[in-house]
């Protein structure tokens, strides 16, 4: 492609490069451009791309915010990222608006509900995509992982073989990073859906103001055509509210608040939840394996979300039977003595759900097993511990991807929000996991929180092979 075919939406401040230049690819690396690319000078949080100009020695073209020192040719912009996004998208010839967009935007609940998006849409006939935390898929068949929303380029790559693949509708997990980073501008959602908004992330945006403002910011007219809001959160209200002064389609849902779309006669037991869901005046009784509240309000986001795209509650009633957990999400194991749950939960509240959900389910006592990862908010780490003190009978606190971070000063401000509980430090995570299965009598429930189905422990730059899952079958004789 010529580069002034993918200058054709981008605002261009000035150009010093021949429009008739033939593109060969995109990059942001200088280490990787080769003949004919167009590099991306974009600046982080330690590094410049402009800097690294002079070390590209083939023909290529800079995208940058600032005229370059070094001679070479190149296209200035006002924001380098999003022309990146913007011109990505260009380059793969726009795949996402050839399908269904589905954007899952929140804290916790984004990777099961846009899993069950996808298995909903799946069991009506349709063709699926899935972008998140947990991986990637085409039509089920899991084709590649990495960051919950991966580089533009990669990105807009993936969409295209999507695409080319036959997918009709893409369900994507859309990141708080990715927002802030613009990787998905240039990408319109059909439907983006809202889950929820709790404390996250703040070693990246610095407080929970700037955090909350990088969620909002994504449901605009440039970014959606019509918003799923779930309203029994507070700050979902707060969209919500402005989404219906802007003239925004959006369609709320929930258990408690009023909205356009919820669920009644809920009930939970060792079999899974059962309610009846109202989407819109079409109702249907549904039936789930799934277990948890929060699995509640997963299900009605997901159902709400396919039923904007055309999907009756009768249908939906009967696909939602075929959604099954994601792994590592309160994924359960038996022994001989209780349940096992592993779950991602890494947050205070995803913690607090998870130990509340455990706790209704257990017959006898509640034994906890999480960390906190190192370089990471400090601040919810006592707040965790709070949490893991109020619900649980016993908790283990241990390590979490400590990277650079020593794993006990980590411990020390879990265990500060944990005074009066019964608890015992072991940072080394495998023994704490065996230690905790030890201890176990029979009708308890061990709940490991935190990795879910990650496969490695982050240590001192290293990625160390590791799964809860291994340990705990290792460990717990469970099945």
């Amino acid at each position: 492609m010529k580069l002034g075919e993918l200058l054709r939406d981008i605002e261009v401040k000035a150009l010093a490069a021949d429009g008739s230049f033939e593109v060969r690819s995109l990059g942001i690396h200088s280490a990787e451009i080769r003949d004919g690319d167009l590099f991306f000078c974009m600046k982080g949080g330690r590094d410049d791309g402009n800097a690294h100009l002079g070390e590209v020695h083939v023909k290529f073209v800079a995208v940058t915010e600032k005229v370059p020192q070094t001679g070479c040719d190149y296209v200035l912009v006002p924001d380098v990222r999003k022309a990146y996004a913007l011109m990505s998208a260009a380059f793969w010839g726009h795949p996402s608006r050839d399908m269904d967009f589905i954007a899952v935007v929140g804290t916790n609940g984004k990777t099961s509900t846009a899993h069950y998006i996808s298995s909903l849409l799946s069991a009506v006939g349709s063709k699926t995509g899935i972008i998140g935390t947990e991986g990637h898929y085409i039509d089920g068949e899991k084709v590649g992982a990495s960051l919950t929303t991966p580089d533009s380029f990669e990105l807009n790559k993936l969409l295209f073989e999507m695409r080319v693949r036959g997918v009709d509708s893409v369900a994507a997990e859309v990141s708080a990073h990715a927002i802030a980073l613009k990787k998905t501008a240039g990408i319109k959602a059909d439907v983006a859906v809202f889950t929820n908004l709790t404390r996250d992330h703040l070693d990246f945006f610095g407080s929970f103001e700037a955090y909350r403002d990088a969620k909002f910011s994504y449901f605009s007219r440039e970014n959606i055509k019509k918003a799923v809001i779930n309203t029994d959160d507070p700050y979902g209200r707060q969209l919500f509210a402005r989404l219906e002064k802007e003239g925004i389609p959006a369609v709320g849902y929930g258990l408690n608040e009023p909205a356009d779309n919820f669920a009644v006669e809920v009930r939970e037991d060792i079999d899974g939840v059962r309610f009846v869901a109202n989407l819109s005046d079409d109702i249907a009784e549904v039936r789930s394996g799934l277990m948890g509240e929060f699995n509640v309000y997963n299900l009605l986001a997901a159902m709400t979300a396919a039923h904007e795209l055309g999907v009756s509650a009768e249908e939906l009633a009967h696909a939602v039977r075929k959604v099954k957990a994601v792994k590592g999400r309160f994924s359960v194991l038996r022994n001989d003595r209780g349940s096992i749950i592993i779950d991602y939960a890494h947050t205070p509240d995803g913690l607090e759900q998870l130990l509340r959900t455990a706790r209704s389910l257990t017959k006898s006592r509640l034994i906890a097993v999480f960390g906190c990862g190192g370089e990471r908010d400090r601040g919810k780490r006592a707040l965790m511990g709070a949490a893991a003190a109020k619900y649980a009978d016993f908790t283990v606190v241990t390590s979490d991807n400590p990277r650079f971070e020593d794993p006990e000063r980590i411990i020390a401000d879990v265990m500060s929000g944990m005074a009066g509980a019964q608890c015992k430090a072991l940072s080394d995570r495998t023994e704490a996991i065996a230690y905790a299965l030890s201890e176990m009598s029979e009708g308890d429930t061990v709940v490991i929180a935190g990795k879910g189905s990650e496969d490695y422990l982050d240590i001192r730059g290293k990625k160390v092979p590791y799964s809860d899952f291994d340990v705990a079958r290792r460990w717990g004789q469970a099945r």
